[in-house]
């Protein structure tokens, strides 16, 4: 673990992906952690302030995030403030790959890939866990030792409306849950892995 106080120097060759609101790195000495600095703006802090929140609930409520890559606190960087975070790796130490990547330019069969959704929705659904973003790029294909495959959600976590307060009624939040989750399976999946009406 990275000492307190030391800052955290992220040059281009740690670079993984950007997104809307934030860039994100791995980390130069913690091959378990990547680093996300967000863009300047009051959106981006908006954002960060929501997803942060949303782990505190997630972590107070003791949920496991198998499904999830964890938030891990925040860290000094020469980019500026940075949020730590699990960084999804293949059994190689590669960076696991996005679902988009599986589904478009890899050999994996896609039946093989669809297969490992039900479980994940199934898991969100249980959890009473929101997911914002659900798209092909916020999940990565964990390819773990033994061929073991895991979806892994990295980005996007939480409720993005202005109105969160139906969300403590379990059965509003689990309808919301499952709708998401639903269109993400029709646009992305193909319709497989849609949760059922008695979920």
């Amino acid at each position: 673990m990275m000492g307190k106080g030391l800052i955290v120097n992220l040059e281009d060759e740690y670079f993984i992906a950007a997104g809307l609101f934030c860039r994100c790195y791995e980390h130069p000495s913690e091959m378990a952690e990547c680093v996300k600095v967000p863009v300047e703006g009051k959106k981006a802090k908006k954002r960060v302030d929501a997803d942060l929140n949303y782990y505190h609930k997630l972590h107070k409520r003791n949920v496991g995030l198998e499904y999830i890559a964890d938030y891990l606190g925040k860290c000094e960087t020469n980019l500026g403030d940075g949020y730590r975070y699990e960084c999804v790796r293949d059994f190689d130490q590669s960076i696991s790959r996005t679902l988009k990547f599986y589904l478009e330019e890899s050999d994996l069969e896609k039946a093989k890939i669809y297969d490992l959704f039900t479980p994940l929705g199934e898991y969100l659904l249980d959890n009473r866990i929101l997911i914002s973003d659900l798209h092909s790029k916020n999940i990565l294909i964990q390819i773990k030792e033994g061929g073991v495959i895991v979806p892994v959600i990295v980005d996007g976590i939480g409720d993005r409306v202005a109105i969160t307060i139906l969300n403590v009624f379990a059965k509003l939040e689990k309808a919301k849950i499952k709708r998401r989750w639903n269109r993400f399976a029709h646009m992305a999946l193909e319709g497989n892995a849609v949760l059922s009406e008695d979920r």
